[in-house]
């Protein structure tokens, strides 16, 4: 064990500095950990985050995530970025790069780029999976995807079906309770979540005119249903029934083309169309009658974008303009015991015009230092019709200033300076409710993006050949804090999305890859991703200080696997934490926390031949309950007093499941 330990020392004092702008992982570099696909490559690539990229954010770079592949950036918004990778065979990548300072870094500091074999083939998966949980709901799922490689072009099918579970959901009791802790109502309460999808997407690339053209499309729908059953046995026996329904189809077409332009650099084009149509059905049943509602959505996404980069020596410039057209319409109803009620925003359409101005400038000042600054200006008009009207302009200047700086072998520190516009959710102009969860949301015609100052300091630090560790402290002073609010309609007052004022959000994030080959635990790998949130801002309604809604204090995902290559054996243990903290939403009349405790799951996997894996898992293996608890006021927090609290708790209990994975 002595003789391990100063071996990794002596190591871990030979590590080079990692100033190149590109780093590269043969597919060799991986081998002991017997990934499955290009997801499970990219996870143990050293001192990268995988970050899908956040669609809250405004414009087209904040929203995309911090993957390439073959050197394209994915720019679907309708395929997470986990998706595609997934669907790559592990055995089709011929290496991973690890991308620092590039002319676009689409506003990450540290990309990665998955290059797949390039050579003449046709190559592709077939994947089967079958679970089922405690409560006798089952999972099923097939999955097809097929690559053929050409000499200068390639093309992707994909196409999946199935079923999953919502573990957030599931069956237990409900119980209602005077603030002096007196019953209302016990009941036992099932409200099972499942979802039944169908996917297919398909993308193809050629050379054209001295660049590249690359075309894709994306089809999916999905319903998401629940049927609900309430048996309360206090204060009197009685039943009552449920329905949640909620019917999407999307559809995406892409169009991207890069011509390079000599001494002048190259010139990228990207257009983008996307279709929403959703249909909310939610429905109560009891006794004294039944209660309906139901909203329709059709919403269209049009994007264009022109940017053009340019390398002279040890500087880099990206430039270019953006334009996004963004329309909702929105139907909705409410009727309580076959009375119709009035809701704000029921019948109303939103029209957004937006341009987007950037440029950035990247500088290598030396081997260790590299700097990054970058201005978008974006202007836009939102216009509303229907129930309510309204034409609002809009307008942000957006500076980033980004510098990484390489201390000491295996270290890098990154400083971060920028404004982030966030993306208005257009639903929240108009009016929903789901009527089995208790919640119903008005439309706000007032609504406007929050706006946030982020500062960011970040420390990786590379060690034991694969192993590593960022830490990332950032802190966001944030404008027009997006939260809830009171409106009025009909005499009723409603809960609504709307702006409160300034806040400010505290985050600590760690991200480890600890390979324990070093001490003496050799196939054992450790790895793990922890987020810490501290939000502050001040209640409208009662004037106090406290938590932005549905702020995550602490999440924590961790995962140990045992390598045991010459027996193809891969086992592993998952763990899911909140360290007893609460998602906790602030309405207007009421306060809600929903938290649960650990999850843990396990896996083996063994490949009885090379393109062959046969993976047996299970998740929630201690059943743990997801709980929601409700504090209800009288009237507005505030000003009118505690007169109700809820108290649920659901499980779906123990899932198992196999997958059968084949490679050709």
């Amino acid at each position: 064990m002595l003789r391990a330990l100063v071996a990794s020392l002596l190591i871990i004092s030979a590590i080079p500095a990692f100033a190149q702008e590109r780093e590269s992982y043969p597919a060799a570099f991986f081998k002991e950990n017997q990934p499955a696909t290009a997801l499970d490559m990219v996870r143990l690539v050293p001192g990268f985050r995988l970050q899908a990229g956040d669609s809250g954010i405004r414009g087209f770079s904040g929203t995309v995530g911090n993957v390439l592949i073959d050197g394209q950036l994915p720019t679907s918004k309708e395929e997470s970025i986990e998706q595609v990778l997934g669907r790559i065979s592990a055995s089709a990548v011929e290496r991973i790069e690890l991308i620092r300072g590039a002319a676009d870094m689409h506003g990450h500091a540290v990309l990665t780029n998955v290059v797949r074999i390039k050579a003449v083939s046709l190559r592709g998966r077939a994947e089967a999976e079958g679970a089922i949980n405690l409560t006798g709901s089952t999972a099923p799922r097939l999955a097809l995807s097929i690559t053929r490689q050409g000499i200068d072009s390639i093309l992707d099918i994909s196409a999946s079906y199935g079923r999953s579970i919502s573990n957030s959901m599931g069956f237990g009791s409900r119980g209602r309770f005077l603030p002096d802790g007196t019953p209302t109502r016990l009941s036992i309460y099932h409200f099972p979540s499942l979802t039944n999808f169908a996917e297919f997407s398909t993308a193809y690339r050629q050379s054209l005119w001295e660049g590249d053209i690359s075309l894709g499309v994306v089809l999916k729908q999905q319903r998401n249903y629940s049927d609900v059953r309430e048996y309360i046995s206090f204060p009197a026996v009685s039943q009552q029934s449920g329905l949640e329904s909620d019917r999407t189809r999307n559809g995406e077409a892409r169009l991207e083309y890069a011509r390079p332009l000599g001494l002048w650099g190259q010139v990228q084009l990207f257009a983008v169309h996307r279709q929403e149509e959703q249909d909310d059905i939610s429905q109560t049943t009891t006794s004294l009658g039944t209660d309906r509602a139901r909203s329709r959505f059709n919403q269209r996404e049009d994007v264009g974008r022109l940017a053009w980069q340019l390398q002279d020596g040890d500087l880099k410039l990206d430039a270019g303009v953006e334009g996004t057209i963004n329309v909702l319409s929105s139907r909705s109803s409410l009727t309580i015991n076959n009375a119709p009620v009035v809701l704000p925003a029921a019948n109303l359409r939103v029209q957004e015009h937006r341009a987007e101005f950037f440029g950035t400038a990247t500088q290598r000042f030396s081997p260790v230092l590299l700097s990054e600054l970058g201005l978008r200006y974006e202007t836009s008009t939102l216009k509303q019709s229907g129930d309510s009207s309204l034409t609002k302009d809009l307008s942000f200047w957006k500076p980033r200033w980004l510098t990484t700086w390489n201390p000491a072998p295996g270290h890098e520190l990154r400083l971060l300076l920028e404004r982030q516009v966030g993306q208005l959710n257009f639903r929240n102009f108009a009016a929903s409710t789901s009527l089995n969860t208790n919640v119903v949301n008005a439309g706000n015609k007032n609504l406007e993006p929050d706006n946030s100052w982020i500062i960011a300091l970040t420390w990786e630090r590379h060690f034991w050949g694969r192993g590593s560790i960022v830490l990332e402290a950032r802190q966001e002073h944030i404008s027009n804090v997006v939260d809830h609010v009171p409106v009025f309609a009909g005499g009723r007052v409603f809960d609504a999305v709307g702006n409160i004022g300034s806040g400010r959000r505290d985050i600590l994030e760690v991200n480890l890859i600890l390979p324990l080959d070093e001490v003496g635990l050799d196939g054992v790998t450790f790895t793990g991703n922890g987020t810490f949130t501290n939000s502050r801002v001040r209640d409208p309604a009662t004037g106090q200080i406290r938590r932005i809604s549905i702020d995550q204090q602490a999440n924590m995902r961790f995962e140990a696997t045992y390598d045991r290559p010459e027996e193809n054996l891969r086992f592993g243990l998952l763990l899911h934490d909140h360290l007893a903290t609460s998602e906790i939403g602030y309405r207007i009349d009421e306060i809600s926390s929903e938290y649960h405790v650990y999850k843990l799951g396990a896996f083996i996997e063994y490949k009885p031949a090379a393109t062959w894996t046969l993976r047996v898992f299970a998740n929630d293996l201690v059943p743990t309950h997801y709980q929601r608890d409700r504090l209800i006021y009288a009237g507005l927090r505030g000003a009118a007093p505690l007169s109700l609290i809820e108290r649920r708790s659901l499980t779906t209990g123990a899932q198992f499941g196999i997958r059968i994975q084949h490679d050709f």
